[in-house]
């Protein structure tokens, strides 16, 4: 079999119309099934590799033929369709850094491009670009480690220098479909965006890239493809990025990495397109769907920790961090620029806590402490503001005290929407949740706090538990 796998022996691995394409995706199965078999005895026998990857060598060297020809071309596609999805059952099963290296080298250069090709030309048929886009986003995966290459080889970033023409490539073409019905937008176009998601949060996750080279050696690929990630993400409403499950679990996850270590990215963009995104974490924070909810809130807790730190560093950087500080500073003034974003999200973190069932707490926990530490700073910062002598500066710091103020509102609200036996308790609960929380992010600090929300959870279900009282607990709306 490893040996004799081509249409003479499987007809389903040939182009015949009898076979349609969503037939196809039983190759897939088949070749991962095949691989694991070869991989039995292969080691690093790259001519047992070579042998076996024989029948796919000829397909596409037919392909290449052929391209530019007065050839069928449903034919070509369905080859290219066929090749893909053999080509993904290969990858999936090819677990270790030798056994991956014998693939991509046997694909780079010379059939990478064929697929890049095909996507450019077929980028309106899902059918044809959701295989390559597929097969791209598995050769991606740094599973078991397969892509740490070695120390001279430049393989990663070739690798992702082919994801990244890809990803722009569809990316650019897509958006020129225009708008969509609403039974056409997911396949012919979130799907896609979806998988291109997938792939690019493999590529900032797999520490198989050191993606600073881009910048140092003047190589365009990383900024275009993050540029590719904004121009696809403007064009889904936050409806879409909630309603299609697969987006919405290949978006929150990319968007968690790029807060996580591409922070001058973020800060960098343009005011609507961050406000967009601040607002598809805080929609994000309210889904049931925990995955979702949890990288929102590690998305968030990015951003405001980033955000803290300004603060708290505020002129004392020297001047080889000015480029840092100046990041810092965009996004300090874009958040006293719409200070209710944020609000916001305090708002529905104190709204899960309370009144949900809050599923991953721990999650939650991180971002509050530091929004309710944001507070106490804003509080300090708005307090001098004001005590300047500029009419400006004290309209600024005015703007800050009602920022400083509002988690003070939120325990307000609460306390008085309860009838007079339970305020004192309950504002006793909120006195003991910041005990022993200091003025900082340290991990004690932290999981302090987190040991504390889970202490005040529960007084506060307790005090709020229904024992007569007409309006039941969660009738309480915080986010209005």
């Amino acid at each position: 079999m490893l040996k004799n796998h081509t249409s003479e022996h499987f007809p389903f691995l040939g182009i015949s119309e009898c076979y349609s394409l969503t037939d196809f995706r039983c190759r897939t199965t088949f070749y991962t099934a095949l691989t694991r078999l070869l991989m039995v005895d292969l080691g690093e026998d790259e001519d047992e590799f070579e042998n076996f990857m024989l029948p796919l060598t000829v397909s596409f060297e037919t392909v290449l033929q052929i391209f530019n020809n007065n050839f069928k071309q449903e034919d070509v596609k369905r080859m290219l369709i066929g090749l893909a999805r053999d080509l993904r059952g290969i990858a999936f099963a090819l677990n270790t850094k030798t056994s991956y290296t014998m693939l991509f080298d046997w694909m780079y250069p010379t059939y990478l491009p064929v697929l890049q090709r095909a996507v450019e030309q077929w980028y309106g048929e899902p059918a044809c670009t959701t295989p390559i886009l597929k097969l791209m986003a598995e050769l991606m995966q740094n599973r078991s480690q397969r892509l740490n290459f070695d120390v001279s080889s430049p393989n990663g970033i070739l690798l992702f220098r082919e994801a990244s023409k890809m990803i722009c490539t569809y990316g650019n073409q897509i958006l020129s479909l225009g708008s969509l019905s609403k039974d056409q937008i997911y396949p012919m176009k979130l799907k896609g965006i979806s998988i291109c998601y997938s792939a690019l949060k493999s590529a900032l996750c797999g520490n198989y890239v050191s993606f600073g080279v881009f910048k140092l050696y003047g190589d365009n690929h990383f900024d275009n493809v993050l540029q590719a990630f904004v121009k696809m993400l403007l064009s889904v409403s936050h409806c879409d990025l909630l309603q299609y499950r697969k987006l919405s679990q290949s978006y929150y996850p990319l968007l968690e990495c790029l807060t996580q270590d591409h922070m001058s990215f973020i800060t960098n963009l343009e005011p609507p397109v961050f406000l967009y995104v601040l607002t598809s974490i805080s929609e994000g924070l309210t889904t049931l769907d925990t995955v979702v909810s949890s990288s929102c809130c590690t998305s968030l807790d990015y951003i405001i920790t980033y955000l803290f730190k300004h603060i708290a560093k505020e002129g004392k950087k020297p001047l080889r961090c000015r480029e840092a500080t100046q990041a810092g500073q965009r996004l300090l003034h874009l958040m006293q620029q719409n200070p209710d974003v944020l609000q916001q999200m305090m708002s529905v973190l104190m709204n899960t806590i309370v009144f949900e069932d809050c599923r991953n707490q721990w999650s939650v926990s991180r971002p509050l402490l530091v929004l309710i530490l944001l507070n106490e700073k804003v509080s300090v910062m708005a307090a001098g503001s004001m005590g300047g002598g500029h009419q400006e500066e004290g309209e600024n710091g005015r703007e800050d005290v009602c920022q400083a103020e509002y988690f003070s509102e939120l325990q307000a609200s609460l306390i008085n929407s309860q009838p007079l036996p339970k305020r004192e308790v309950l504002a006793q609960c909120f006195r003991s949740l910041m005990e022993g929380v200091e003025q900082n992010l340290s991990v004690k600090n932290r999981d302090r706090f987190t040991q504390n929300l889970s202490v005040f959870r529960r007084d506060v279900a307790e005090a709020l538990r229904c024992d007569g009282s007409t309006e039941p607990p969660g009738s309480l709306d915080m986010m209005s």
